[in-house]
């Protein structure tokens, strides 16, 4: 038995797809949902793929053929949303009303049944031999792009909002790590997305079959590295995931008029308590503390003191850390020590602060701040 080139990479394509899914569903991690939606995600890829190598080993009806190509079409976009709900948010559950994501998926199936599934096998034959001469072809074919589209800009909305969320009640980095990971997923899922419609669009204008096998190698190669980038975020980064609350909701809008004296309180008990020593301080602890209400604490803080709770925190945080790097009885602490002290955990975060506060880097400030002493 031989093998094309388009059948020995979907194969390799497929192999690499299912070692990650065993992965994903023996893994030990609190985000167990997140991994099994993500699982089903890629064993619907797989049982795509399988479609380039699968009819030299088995045979199947014109109407499971069908079932196959659409169900999974239809399936795909709706559960790799859920997916990005279920890694943004912590407390992500499956609701009933997630059943109108597949309202699309009904829409197809109802629109092929008078002149596909209500005919012989002989039409059916017809149909898949004329595929794209079909009208009710090139209108599913289209429809499932387009709502897939709908679907991977409403994650990347989602993910925007997300940012929005974890700036207005977060004072570290961490919270934002999942955030890069699902953007760089999601546009690796657009442009893989944009590689299949080029394909067909190309195969429905000319339908040159050279021309669209090298369309389908560059999308199986795609594919390849694709499931090798996934295999380096679970080698390199097995802890990506970290959601937040669904039921924190951005603040929108102007504030109201706010006395003076509840900022000053704020400001008084951040430099007298040092709350912001506290790495996983957030915007809930701390109105816990002030005995303010979290969602009247986020007004004060982003539209009365115009800054976001991240840049309010950390302001504070690097404030503390230019006057332990200009203290002479402490020049002997690293820079990493004093990160530590003043409530980052991550090198890059303090970096990135600290410059923004300062135009300057840590090391940089203490060295301005030691040559200074000897003027």
């Amino acid at each position: 038995m031989t093998f094309t080139i388009i059948e020995l990479l979907s194969i390799l394509t497929v192999f690499l797809f299912s070692f990650f899914v065993m992965y994903l569903v023996i893994a030990e991690t609190s985000k167990k949902l997140s991994n099994l939606i993500f699982a089903t995600y890629l064993m619907i890829i797989i049982l795509d793929f399988s479609a380039y190598f699968y009819p030299k080993f088995i045979t199947l009806t014109y109407t499971v053929e069908m079932l196959r190509m659409e169900v999974l079409a239809g399936l795909k976009a709706p559960v790799l949303y859920l997916y990005v709900l279920s890694v943004l948010y912590d407390d992500f559950k499956i609701k009933i009303k997630y059943l109108l994501f597949f309202v699309p998926l009904s829409i197809t199936l109802v629109v092929l049944i008078p002149d596909f599934f209500n005919v012989s096998a002989r039409k059916q034959a017809l149909f898949f031999q004329n595929f794209y001469d079909q009208p009710e072809a090139v209108f599913i074919t289209f429809f499932a792009y387009i709502v897939g589209y709908v679907f991977l800009f409403a994650g990347l909305y989602q993910i925007k909002r997300y940012q929005k969320i974890v700036k207005q009640n977060y004072s570290n980095l961490n919270a934002l790590v999942n955030c890069v990971w699902l953007k760089q997923f999601l546009i690796i899922i657009i442009i893989g997305t944009t590689i299949t419609l080029i394909k067909n669009m190309y195969q429905l204008s000319y339908d040159d079959i050279e021309i669209t096998n090298n369309l389908r190698i560059l999308f199986l190669l795609f594919a390849i590295v694709f499931a090798s980038w996934l295999f380096s975020k679970a080698l390199l980064a097995p802890k990506t995931f970290q959601g937040i609350n669904a039921s924190l909701l951005p603040i929108k809008g102007k504030a109201n008029k706010i006395e003076d004296e509840n900022v000053k309180r704020i400001e008084l008990f951040m430099k007298e308590k040092e709350s912001y020593l506290d790495p996983s301080l957030t915007l809930r602890k701390l109105g816990v503390q002030l005995n303010i209400p979290p969602r009247e604490l986020s007004i004060l803080i982003n539209q009365h003191i115009g800054k976001h709770f991240f840049d309010f925190v950390n302001e504070y945080r690097v404030k503390k850390a230019m006057e332990t790097l200009r203290n002479t009885s402490l020049q002997k602490k690293t820079i990493q020590e004093i990160m530590y002290d003043v409530g980052f955990n991550s090198k890059n975060s303090f970096n990135t602060a600290f410059k923004k506060h300062t135009n300057l880097t840590p090391t940089q400030y203490k060295k301005n701040a030691g040559s200074q002493l000897f003027e």
